[in-house]
């Protein structure tokens, strides 16, 4: 039995296929939670219906005020002196209140107008969206899985022909998260700073990229240490909108611990800030950061908060607790301690 195509990997190769050939559909809805390929494929289509200097021929509506009647008056106007009419429809809701003159209206959109709705969410079970579905495209893109999102992230790396390592990849990821706008920023600051020597590793995204997912876990052991549970959850709520998965996040708080536990034991041996980023894979700059963090738990307590994360790894993966509520879970107990 063939292997499903991703949705998101289908709506690309669709998309992609339209503006190559310009055979446009007359109807699109793009949809999902990832806001980088919504924005990406906006422009995109944007670009190939419409020129800059032809503004008689482009209607854009935006926001929860507009109305079924704008849309349809907007794209019931015949073209002046142009093919067809564009008309952008965008975070509106209109989708989900399905009113019913603008699904009759769609069930006889004229050909000469090419209407697009952009919405992050869409209900499929609506009579709108099954007409939209049968008369239009629809394109879904969702937070790509890890292989997509890998292949995506090298891809961009690699633009300008630099060579790239698995390694580099999965750094970057790690450091930055899910988030491909943040991934794409990252990476065109890494192809700028490798321009002239065509390879990107590891060790340029250590020295170049901005690592917000390890932040914001230093701040939530700084919260812990003051058993401030709230501030701990604010942050690993903020964590999951930087689209870093619960499995990352603990593991990085585990690394933190053990890290600390480390220098813990080095400065009881009276070592040099120059040595503990050796053994601990601290970088120099943040040394000193590291040890006043370190100073705020005692060797007993660090190794015992290791111990409680690597349980509430087993207890995801052995599916007694999903990764959410362990991770929650483990925060509040650390925080009582």
């Amino acid at each position: 039995m063939a292997k499903k195509e991703n949705p998101t990997t289908a709506s690309i190769n669709t998309l992609n296929e339209h503006i190559k050939t310009g055979n446009f559909s007359r109807l699109y809805v793009l949809t999902g939670s990832e806001g980088y390929f919504l924005k990406q494929y906006k422009k995109a289509l944007m670009d190939a219906l419409t020129t800059p200097d032809d503004t008689m021929n482009v209607n854009i509506f935006a926001g929860e005020k507009v109305t079924p009647e704008a849309v349809i008056e907007a794209a019931s106007t015949m073209p002046f002196f142009a093919d067809h009419r564009t008309v952008l429809v965008e975070g509106t809701g209109l989708l989900k209140k399905s009113p019913d003159n603008l699904i009759s209206f769609l069930e006889e959109l004229p050909d000469s107008t090419i209407l697009i709705f952009v919405e992050t969410e869409v209900d499929a079970r609506t009579k709108i969206y099954k007409t939209v579905n049968k008369i239009g495209t629809v394109a879904k893109f969702e937070t790509p899985d890890s292989n997509m999102l890998n292949l995506w992230v090298k891809k961009q790396l690699a633009a300008d022909g630099a060579t790239v390592s698995d390694k580099a990849v999965f750094s970057l990821i790690n450091s930055v998260g899910q988030d491909m706008n943040r991934l794409a920023n990252e990476a065109a600051k890494l192809r700028a700073y490798c321009i002239d020597k065509k390879e990107i590793t590891e060790a340029d995204v250590a020295r170049i990229c901005e690592n917000e997912a390890e932040d914001k876990v230093f701040a939530m052991l700084d919260a812990i240490s003051q058993h401030d549970s709230r501030k701990a959850l604010t942050l690993y709520s903020d964590l999951e909108q930087l689209k870093v998965p619960p499995m990352m996040t603990l593991a990085l708080i585990r690394k933190r611990f053990i890290q600390l536990s480390q220098i813990k034991m080095m400065l009881k041996d009276r070592e040099d800030f120059s040595t503990i980023s050796k053994y601990t894979g601290v970088i120099p700059f943040y040394v000193k950061d590291y040890v006043r963090q370190a100073e705020s738990f005692d060797q007993k307590s660090l190794i015992r908060y290791s111990e409680m994360c690597a349980d509430a790894n087993l207890d995801i993966t052995s599916g007694r607790s999903t990764d959410k509520q362990a991770l929650e879970m483990l925060i509040l107990k650390l925080c009582l301690r």
